[in-house]
C-alpha cells in the first residue's frame, strides 16, 4: 500500500512539474513572439530577425519599397526570388485576411517562388507555428492571410481577389492576362503588383512598365551581387552570345538584328501554350494521353548536344509535348535507347532524324529497335531552309504551342540568317551558343505536318454508263423513300 501511495505521489508531482514547464514555455514563447512582433516593423528588420537573412543594399531597397506598382528587372543570380519571397511572407504575416497570389508562365516556375517561401516558413518556428492550413500550392496563417501559387491559366486565375500579385518571369505572361485578369484582382483592394523578370522583347507590358515613370523600377545587374565573381561573369561573356549576356546578366532589352525568329513571335507561341494549359513534359515514365505524336532528333557531335523533341498534332495545332537535351558526349546508343523508350510510350506516327555526318548505321540501328516510322534527313542549305521556313510559317500562323522553357526560347531567338549568292537562306548560330533544341523542334514540326497520301478509288463502269457508286446511291434513295412512306 505504501509503495502504491509513493508511486501515485511521484506521478502527481511529475504531472504538476510538466504542466508548469509547458505553461512556462508557452509564456516565454508568447513574450518572445510579442517582442518579435514589436521589433519587426519593417521588411528589412523582419528579414534579419525572423528569417536570419542579411539583404544586400539593392535587395534592402526593394524590400523597403512600399510602392503599389513595382518592376524588378534583374540579372541572373541577383536573389530576386529570395527578395520577393521575403516581401510576400512579411506582407501576409503582418496584414490579416490578405491574399498574396503568385503566378508565372508555368506551374513549375510558380513553384520555384512558392518553394522558396515554404522553405523560409517551415524552417522558422515563429512562422511555422502560425500555419493553420498548407497544401502543395497554398500556405494559410492563423490571421487568415494566405499565399497561393498558380500557373498562367485563365481558367485557374479567374475568380480571385488579391491584395498582392507577384508576376514571376512577367515578360512571358500574356499581356491580356495581366491587364484583363490579374490587375482587376486589385481593383477593390487597392493592392500591390510586383512584376519581376529578366528582359525579353520590348513589345510587352513588362517593358512598358519598365519605362513608365509612375512605376517604381529596380534594375539590377548580376555584377551588383557580391556572390557573383567577376571571373564567372567573364566566363559567361565568353560562353554566350553578346545579346544573351546583356539580357541575362546586364538586364538589358536587346535583340540581334539578323535573328530569324523575333522575340515577339516566340513569345506568342508560349502564350498559345498557356491558353491551352500546356506544360512541357520532361519525364518519360509518366502516363500520357493517346494521340498523334511525332518526334525530331538532332544528333550532336563531340562539342554539341543531342536533343529529342516530341510534338502532338491536335485540333489544327502542333503542341510541343516533350523536350530533352542530352548531356554533352552522350553516346548515340543512349540516345537511341531513349528514343526507343519514347516510342513505346507515344507510338510515333513519324520520326525525323538528323542524319548529317552519322550516315546510314544510326538509322539502321533505330529501325532495329522497331521504330519503322523513322526517316533520316541530311542537313544541306536547301533542307535547312525548308525546315526553318516551315517552322516559322507554322509559328506565324499561330499553329505552334511552345511551353515556356527559357533555354529553348533563347536558342530559337539566337538563330541568325543571311543570303547565299543563289538567293537561298543560310542559317547559323553565333559562337558560344547552341541550336540542338531548335533543330529537334524543327524536325518534329516537319514530321507533324506530314499529310496522309490520299487513296484513289477505282470504280468500274456498269451497263448503260452507270457506275457501281451511282447504283448504290440510287438503291439508298429508293430505300429512304420506302421508309418515309
Amino acid at each position: 500500500m505504501k509503495n502504491w501511495w509513493n508511486s501515485w505521489q511521484h506521478q502527481r508531482r511529475q504531472k504538476f512539474l510538466n504542466n508548469r514547464l509547458e505553461e512556462t514555455e508557452r509564456l516565454v514563447h508568447n513574450l518572445l513572439s510579442e517582442e518579435l512582433e514589436e521589433s519587426t516593423g519593417s521588411p528589412l528588420v523582419y528579414a534579419e530577425k525572423i528569417l536570419g537573412i542579411k539583404p544586400y543594399p539593392y535587395q534592402a531597397k526593394l524590400l523597403e519599397d512600399s510602392s503599389k506598382r513595382i518592376v524588378a528587372c534583374m540579372g541572373r543570380q541577383t536573389g530576386k526570388t529570395t527578395t520577393i519571397a521575403i516581401k510576400a511572407i512579411y506582407y501576409a504575416d503582418k496584414n490579416p485576411n490578405v491574399t498574396v497570389l503568385i503566378t508565372s508562365p508555368s506551374l513549375r516556375q510558380s513553384m520555384i517562388m512558392f518553394d522558396r517561401i515554404a522553405t523560409f516558413v517551415y524552417s522558422t518556428a515563429y512562422l511555422r507555428n502560425k500555419i493553420v492550413r498548407a497544401t502543395r500550392t497554398l500556405i494559410q496563417f492563423g490571421n487568415e492571410s494566405r499565399i497561393i501559387a498558380l500557373p498562367c491559366s485563365e481558367n485557374l486565375l479567374r475568380g480571385y481577389t488579391a491584395n498582392m500579385i507577384i508576376l514571376d518571369e512577367a515578360s512571358w505572361i500574356p499581356e491580356e492576362v495581366i491587364t484583363q485578369i490579374l490587375f482587376p484582382m486589385l481593383s477593390t483592394t487597392d493592392g500591390y503588383a510586383i512584376l519581376l523578370s529578366t528582359p525579353w522583347d520590348k513589345n510587352h507590358i513588362f517593358y512598358k512598365a519598365f519605362i513608365n515613370p509612375t512605376y517604381s523600377v529596380h534594375k539590377v545587374k548580376s555584377s551588383e551581387c557580391p556572390l557573383v565573381k567577376p571571373e564567372f561573369l567573364e566566363e559567361m561573356r565568353q560562353n554566350m552570345t553578346h545579346e544573351a549576356y546583356l539580357m541575362e546578366y546586364e538586364a538589358e532589352f536587346v535583340e540581334a538584328l539578323n535573328s530569324y525568329f523575333p522575340q515577339e513571335l516566340i513569345r506568342k507561341c508560349v502564350e498559345l501554350a498557356q491558353k491551352l494549359n500546356l506544360e512541357l513534359n520532361t519525364n518519360l515514365e509518366h502516363s500520357f494521353p493517346k494521340g498523334n505524336y511525332y518526334a525530331g532528333v538532332d544528333l550532336g557531335k563531340l562539342q554539341d548536344y543531342s536533343a529529342l523533341a516530341i510534338t502532338k498534332a491536335e485540333d489544327n495545332t502542333i503542341k510541343l509535348f516533350y523536350m530533352y537535351e542530352f548531356p554533352l558526349e552522350t553516346p548515340y546508343n543512349n540516345v537511341i535507347g531513349h528514343l526507343a523508350r519514347a516510342h513505346e510510350k507515344f507510338h510515333f506516327q513519324k520520326v525525323l532524324i538528323d542524319q548529317s555526318g552519322v550516315g546510314e548505321p544510326i538509322l539502321e540501328e533505330i529501325h532495329n529497335q522497331n521504330i519503322d516510322c523513322a526517316e533520316g534527313v541530311k542537313f544541306t542549305t536547301e533542307t535547312k531552309e525548308k525546315l526553318l521556313c516551315g517552322l516559322k510559317i507554322t509559328m506565324e500562323q499561330e499553329k505552334l504551342a511552345i511551353p515556356y522553357e527559357r533555354r529553348l526560347c533563347q536558342q530559337i531567338n539566337e538563330q541568325q540568317y543571311s543570303y547565299s549568292k543563289s538567293g537561298h537562306l543560310q542559317f547559323n548560330h553565333p559562337l558560344n551558343s547552341h541550336d540542338d533544341m531548335l533543330w529537334a523542334l524543327a524536325l518534329a514540326v516537319a514530321a507533324s505536318k506530314t499529310e496522309t497520301t490520299p487513296k484513289l478509288w477505282v470504280v468500274s463502269r456498269m451497263n448503260r454508263g452507270k457506275t457501281k457508286l451511282q447504283q448504290l446511291r440510287k438503291k439508298l434513295e429508293h430505300q429512304t423513300k420506302n421508309v418515309t412512306r
